[in-house]
């Protein structure tokens, strides 16, 4: 399932080869100059952020931190778009809603670094990737000045999208006393402005289904996301997911991303050979005109795009 949101909330949603369509979506914005925020592991994210804590600055809220990941993706971001985010800041006041005066004391070493006007995307992100207890709040800070600019397009692109709505794996007694119930997604601050603007929400029932709410839309940009078949996700999750997006009809476009067929199977194996990929490199087009070989990869990769590229390397 693919979703993207740019100005209005616009969501596509791609099954099966979404994986190498999403990679795909994430080089091709880059090199367009988007600042892209990639989190392709869902379902490590939804259950292996290694702690989550209560969110002691915005307590009236009840959300939580996941400061291990936060951290991680801080890093990612600098890595991938220091130079794109170079100048671009976020109001004091703004950065006020999710950090403490005594947390930017911390990233600005004197009063005039942390002035009442503005502060810098990078040094946020630097401070968020380097301190598991600033991260959350770095992150926070950095996703609300990329979600409502307009000088250049943020993109997210989320993969395995249907494992944030499966059963939870996060529990705190400061949200169910009991800790029988787990925390939903819009109660962690990593995923809460992303499902924000996409309109979606897991129910706080017993079921927990997906729920529709109004979006808080990106000011100039988009949500890509992808659905999985191949994780442990409940399919009423996924079905549920499904129906409620495409009720959406105004805002959300759903694209199904089917197999390669046979023919594709061989332009694909054509075009590999040609540029020289893996083995193909060196046999001299004897794998392309052998009629069982293109048979035997087109039956081991099914006619999935990564599973053909690795059976042609291997």
């Amino acid at each position: 399932m693919l979703h993207i949101t740019v100005p209005h909330l616009f969501c596509v949603c791609v099954s099966l080869l979404q994986t190498a369509a999403l990679a795909a979506i994430v080089a091709s914005a880059r090199k367009s100059g988007h600042i892209v925020m990639y989190l392709p592991d869902g379902d490590r994210l939804r259950k292996l952020g290694y702690y989550v804590r209560p969110n002691q600055h915005r307590g009236d809220e009840k959300l939580f931190d996941l400061p291990v990941i936060a951290k991680e993706v801080c890093r990612e971001l600098l890595d991938s778009h220091q130079e794109d985010l170079e100048g671009m800041t976020v109001a004091f006041d703004v950065a006020s809603q999710y950090l403490s005066p005594d947390n930017i004391s911390r990233i600005f070493e004197n009063e005039e670094d942390a002035s009442p006007i503005d502060l810098a995307l990078v040094d946020l992100l630097e401070a968020g990737s380097e301190s598991n207890t600033l991260s959350s709040g770095c992150y926070s800070a950095v996703v609300h000045s990329l979600m409502n600019q307009t000088e250049k397009p943020f993109v997210v692109v989320m993969d395995e999208f249907n494992c944030y709505f499966d059963y939870g794996h996060y529990y705190h007694e400061a949200y169910d006393p009991k800790v029988e119930f787990a925390i939903p997604p819009q109660k962690i601050t990593l995923f809460r402005p992303l499902l924000g603007a996409m309109g979606l929400e897991k129910s706080e029932t017993v079921k927990g289904l997906p729920v529709a709410v109004d979006p808080v839309c990106i000011s100039r940009g988009a949500i890509v996301v992808g659905t999985t078949e191949s994780r442990s996700v409940a399919g009423k999750f996924t079905s549920t997911l499904e129906a409620v997006l495409a009720e959406q009809e105004d805002s959300v476009k759903v694209v199904d991303v089917t197999a390669f067929s046979p023919l594709e199977v061989d332009h694909v194996l054509a075009n590999y050979e040609c540029i020289g990929i893996g083995r193909l490199r060196f046999d001299r087009g004897s794998t392309v005109m052998n009629e069982q070989e293109v048979a035997y990869l087109r039956m081991v990769s099914g006619g999935v795009g990564q599973k053909l590229l690795d059976a042609s390397i291997v």
